[in-house]
């Protein structure tokens, strides 16, 4: 029924390129965004398929979006996140004149399993959080500026005048985080959902996560964090927004640690990465 109605959608909806005044960037998640405004200028449109407080886990995109996806010059992916391998390869099937840039490769990813296939890697169990390090950042920026150049080089001055311009606001933010590492003894942290592992590994930080593998943690595992947590002497509890509070909360109660809600989707990548830094070292 899916390819069905993929087809409804799209018809008479396919990519009118000379009819459109400005060409379009597709964007998975609004972070995205960011980096690819900031480094696009006013050349493009930005189109961001998952909305705020949405989760990009068990997103469906509504027909809207597609239609957004068919107007699409450029489509910037993640390339592991849930909807992504659900949906993108039929989307992306149904504008195959798109050019598509998967972030994911050029990263260090990190996986509980992987395995090669002739020159190719790859993973299962991906986390996709990548771009919350700003270690990762500076290589998302580099790939989205490369991409346009490739894609539109009448502009290369441009995108590379702009791209040192974020580079130079991402190396701040690794300078901010370090600065606040410097100067706290907490170097662990509790949180929900394990969003933040990129962040955890390139800044000598441990992250505790709440669920596993997607799943809530049973009444011995419970117990168990509520231990540690007394132990380590933890005084914050990470949750995203998206995300129910609820065993985050209880956590909290027993071990008198704050719940602080985090957007790691946020379209303000600086202050959303400032403000997880802020409330893991204060």
């Amino acid at each position: 029924m899916i390819p069905v109605l993929f087809v409804l959608i799209f018809t008479g909806c396919s990519r009118q390129g000379g009819d459109r005044d400005q060409k379009v960037i597709t964007v998975s998640i609004e972070p995205f965004r960011f980096f690819t405004s900031g480094i696009a200028g006013d050349n493009y449109s930005i189109n961001v398929i998952v909305p705020p407080g949405a989760s990009p886990a068990t997103y469906e995109p509504p027909p809207a979006v597609i239609r957004g996806i068919s107007n699409s010059d450029l489509v910037i992916i993640n390339g592991y996140l849930g909807f992504e391998t659900a949906w993108i390869e039929r989307m992306l099937g149904l504008n195959e004149e798109a050019e598509v840039l998967r972030l994911a490769d050029s990263q260090d990813l990190i996986a509980t399993e992987s395995h090669r296939h002739n020159d190719i890697t790859h993973y299962t169990g991906v986390d996709p959080h990548f771009w919350l390090s700003p270690v990762r950042a500076r290589i998302i920026a580099r790939d989205i500026k490369d991409f346009l150049v490739k894609n539109d080089p009448d502009r290369k001055e441009t995108y590379v005048t702009n791209y040192l311009k974020i580079d130079s606001i991402i190396m701040d933010t690794d300078s901010y985080i370090k600065s606040l590492l410097n100067d706290s003894v907490t170097k662990s942290f509790m949180i929900f959902h394990p969003s933040l592992t990129y962040l955890a590994i390139d800044y000598g930080l441990e992250q505790i996560p709440v669920e596993t593998e997607g799943k809530e943690p049973s009444p011995s595992e419970l117990k168990n964090l509520i231990d540690r947590g007394r132990e380590e002497n933890l005084k914050t509890i990470f949750v995203q927004r998206e995300f129910d509070t609820k065993n985050a909360r209880l956590i909290g109660d027993e071990i008198g640690a704050e719940t602080v809600v985090i957007n790691p989707l946020s379209d303000n990548w600086v202050m959303s990465v400032k403000e997880i830094a802020e409330n893991i070292t204060r």
